[in-house]
């Protein structure tokens, strides 16, 4: 597992990760756009170029830059480090957004899938909240997965998950504030705020509310212009954890106290299920089901802990339908994590879980 350090202004940190990504970040990009172009075509009859990517990806600049003012810098830098222009970086970190503003066809399955859990102290073996998710796409992503470590001027330090030249996607601050996603697919996709970026400033909250504020706003700053549907969980020092499902124009919340919540990859909100694309969700509805067993059975035998979180994420029951899959219609587990909030821990793997080390990302990155 590659990890790299960045420290400074969001500026600087986004240029040095930029140039330490510099050769890898347009293979990834490129991957992406023709993945992302090849679904359209076969599963929704629709030719979308680079252009029509590109359009969106700049109506998105404004409110990306009006909404976390410190995130778009570092996606600034990250454009100038790796000498691209800085909706080709914008794209790249928010793509399955882009997609829906633009109402890409296909399944969600054949894009990849995630599967999310909260676990509350009720229910764990040390009274402490668990979290974290796997985290599903194409195969050919794996090699540009990595940890990023940043020790901003200003601000929280973060550990992160994420991929080369992107913005956080599954996290911890040194506050304990933990997010984490998994996709879900609307077809009120507008140009507006994409998903890393919602993560990315929330990562830089100092509390719960202000991690919440980051998603779905507040009455200070007006709702959040969000992009594209997804499921957001946050977790914070004292235990306290949420689960916010959200399209671009609604969200709900959950306040997970005393039962664990499990997300994947389908709505769950009634009023979401009615504006959700029309997306077969078999693996979805599975995965959900599995992980919801898995922690029931841990729970309830008093061995729901991070050694059991790290064996639900590595769960191959079901097959092409598992929680940790390798190359099925080569879409794979690029990566997990787990975290324990309150003690500020997170462990993370590189590929499939069932198949890879599990390390201690503070332990490395320090």
């Amino acid at each position: 597992m590659r990890i790299l350090s960045v420290s400074g202004t969001p500026a600087a940190m986004g240029e040095a990760f930029g140039e330490a990504c510099r050769e890898s970040i347009p293979d990834l990009y490129e991957r992406r756009l023709a993945n992302a172009v090849r679904q359209a075509r076969v599963h929704g009859g629709r030719e979308v170029g680079e252009a029509g990517v590109l359009d969106v990806a700049r109506a998105c600049l404004a409110p990306t830059a009006a909404h976390h003012p410190e995130g778009f810098a570092e996606l600034e830098g990250i454009a100038r480090g790796a000498n691209q222009p800085v909706e080709k970086i914008l794209a790249m970190n928010g793509l399955t957004d882009i997609r829906d503003v633009l109402a890409w066809g296909g399944t969600l399955e054949a894009l990849g899938g995630c599967s999310a859990y909260l676990v509350p102290g009720a229910q764990t073996v040390s009274g402490k909240l668990l979290c974290g998710q796997t985290w599903d796409l194409a195969t050919d992503n794996m090699p540009h997965v990595l940890c990023v470590h940043r020790r901003p001027s200003e601000g929280p330090q973060t550990w992160t998950l994420t991929t080369s030249g992107c913005l956080s996607l599954i996290g911890l601050n040194e506050h304990g504030i933990a997010v984490g996603t998994t996709n879900v697919r609307t077809t009120d996709a507008r140009p507006g705020v994409t998903y890393l970026s919602i993560i990315h400033k929330a990562l830089s909250a100092r509390t719960l509310e202000q991690a919440e504020a980051a998603v779905v706003g507040d009455a200070d700053s007006g709702p959040v212009q969000r992009a594209g549907a997804h499921f957001y969980y946050l977790g914070d020092g004292q235990g306290r954890a949420l689960a916010l499902e959200c399209t671009p124009f609604l969200a709900e919340r959950v306040e997970v106290s005393e039962s664990a919540y499990v997300h994947t990859n389908h709505c769950l909100v009634p009023a979401h299920v009615e504006v959700e694309g029309n997306t077969p969700s078999t693996s979805s509805h599975a995965r959900q089901a599995r992980l919801e067993q898995l922690i029931a059975e841990a729970s309830a035998g008093g061995k729901a802990d991070l050694a059991a979180s790290k064996a639900w994420m590595g769960d191959r029951a079901n097959g092409a339908k598992a929680i940790s899959r390798t190359d099925f219609d080569n879409i794979s587990t690029n990566g997990a994590v787990v975290m324990e909030p309150e003690s500020g821990t997170i462990h993370v793997c590189h590929g499939p879980p069932h198949d890879a080390q599990w390390l201690d990302l503070r332990a490395l990155a320090n």
